[in-house]
C-alpha cells in the first residue's frame, strides 16, 4: 500500500488538503464507468455518535452504506452482514470474494443492537474501547441526541435544511426529504464556484395526495394511535423513470446528466411511520384545493386495484378481486399450520382425559 494511506486504507492526514468528509474541491472527475457520483475522497467521514472512521457507499437501491473502512475477511461475520463493491456501488454479500466490508452501524458501540450474536460480542467491544479512548482524551464530543437504532447512525449524513421534512410518494415507495419539495436543493458540484449547485430540484412537477400512513412492522407498530389515519404526500407518480432518478439522485435540470460528481450526497431517506411521525403532515398543505381521495388515486393509478393480504404486517397482496378478509397464502398455510398444532393438543389433552 503506498504511504500516502492508513493501515485502514483512508488518506493520511498531511495528504488530505482538508477536513475529514467533504473536503476542498479540486481537479476530480467521475469515471464514465462509475455509477455512483460520490467521490472516493469525499466518502470518509467519522461517526458523529462514536467518532470512528466509516465509509460511504451508494447502495443498489438507492440508499447510503456507512462500512467499516477496511476489508474484513468474510469467514468471520454472519452472511447477512457481508457487503461488497462494483463500479462505486454497494451490494449485499461478499461477491465470491475471502473479504468484504461491514456495515458500520451494526458495531457502533453507541446504538442499541437488536440482535445479540456472540460472534460479534468481541468486535464490538473493540469499537467501544476505540470510541471510550476519543472521549476520554477529548478528541471526539458525542452527538447528544444518541441514536435509536441502526437506521439512525446509517442516515446521519443527512443534512436538515429545516424542520419541514416532506415525504414523496413514487409508486408504493415513500421517501422522506431533508427539506420541504420548494426548498430542496441539488447536490451536484457547480463547475463555476467548486461549491454546491445552488439551484432547486423541483420543476412544477408532481401534486400533492391524501393517502393512509402505512402499517409499521412489528410490535411498536401495533400500539401506534394513528392506525387507518391519513398523511399528505408530494406523488410523483406521474414522472417519467428517467425523471423520477433525476429527483432521487437529487440534482437539477441542469446537472441531470454528464459526469459531475456531488459536493454531498443525495439526501433521501426511505420512510418509516415511527421513526419519522414528527414529519407526517396531517392537514392539507396550504392551497391545495380539496379533492376527492378516491378520483385523485383513479386518476394516478398506474395499474390494477391490489388488496393487501389482511394479516397485520404482512406486505403481500393481489390485484385479482378477493373476498373481504382475504389473507394470502403464505399467511394461509401458518394459520393451517397453527391450527393443525393445536388440534394436536387438544386431541393429547382429550386422550388423558379419564
Amino acid at each position: 500500500m503506498s504511504e500516502r494511506y492508513n493501515w485502514d486504507g483512508s488518506l493520511k492526514e498531511e495528504y488530505r488538503g482538508g477536513t475529514l468528509g467533504f473536503s476542498a474541491a479540486r481537479t476530480m472527475w467521475l469515471h464514465r464507468e462509475n455509477y455512483s457520483a460520490t467521490l472516493r475522497r469525499d466518502a470518509l467521514t467519522r461517526c458523529r455518535y462514536c467518532g470512528l472512521l466509516m465509509e460511504y457507499f451508494t447502495r443498489y437501491d438507492q440508499k447510503r452504506l456507512p462500512v467499516v473502512p477496511k476489508l474484513i475477511r468474510a469467514a468471520s461475520v454472519p452472511a447477512r452482514m457481508r457487503w461488497h463493491v462494483m463500479s462505486g456501488v454497494a451490494f449485499p454479500g461478499d461477491g465470491g470474494s475471502s473479504h468484504c466490508y461491514v456495515p458500520h452501524p451494526a458495531f457502533c458501540p453507541r446504538v442499541e443492537h437488536e440482535d445479540d450474536d456472540l460472534s460479534l460480542a468481541e468486535a464490538r467491544a473493540v469499537f467501544r474501547r476505540k470510541s471510550d479512548q476519543l472521549i476520554a482524551s477529548g478528541q471526539f464530543i458525542p452527538d447528544l441526541a444518541p441514536a435509536r437504532c441502526e437506521d439512525e447512525v446509517a442516515e446521519q449524513y443527512v443534512q436538515d435544511v429545516g424542520d419541514v421534512r416532506h415525504v414523496i410518494a413514487y409508486g408504493r415507495m415513500l421517501w422522506l426529504a431533508p427539506s420541504s419539495i420548494d426548498t430542496l436543493q441539488c447536490v451536484a458540484r457547480a463547475d463555476s464556484t467548486g461549491e454546491r449547485c445552488r439551484n432547486l430540484v423541483w420543476t412544477q412537477d408532481g401534486s400533492w395526495e391524501e393517502m393512509e400512513i402505512p402499517h409499521a412492522p412489528g410490535r411498536a407498530g401495533q400500539q401506534v394511535l394513528w392506525a387507518g389515519m391519513t398523511m399528505w404526500v408530494f406523488a410523483l407518480h406521474t414522472l417519467y423513470p428517467a425523471e423520477f432518478s433525476r429527483w432521487m439522485k437529487q440534482r437539477c435540470p441542469s446537472h441531470d446528466s454528464g459526469y459531475i460528481p456531488d459536493a454531498v450526497p443525495p439526501q433521501w431517506v426511505h420512510f418509516d411511520p415511527l421513526r419519522h411521525d414528527a414529519h407526517i403532515l396531517r392537514q392539507r398543505p396550504s392551497g391545495v384545493a380539496a379533492r376527492d381521495t378516491d378520483s385523485v388515486m383513479a386518476d394516478l393509478r398506474l395499474g390494477p386495484r391490489r388488496t393487501e393480504c389482511a394479516t397485520p404486517g404482512c406486505g403481500n397482496g393481489s390485484v385479482s378481486q378477493v373476498p373481504e378478509g382475504w389473507v394470502c397464502s403464505f399467511c394461509q398455510r401458518r394459520r393451517e399450520r397453527r391450527d393443525r398444532t393445536h388440534q394436536k393438543w387438544v386431541d393429547a389433552q382429550d386422550g388423558n382425559t379419564p
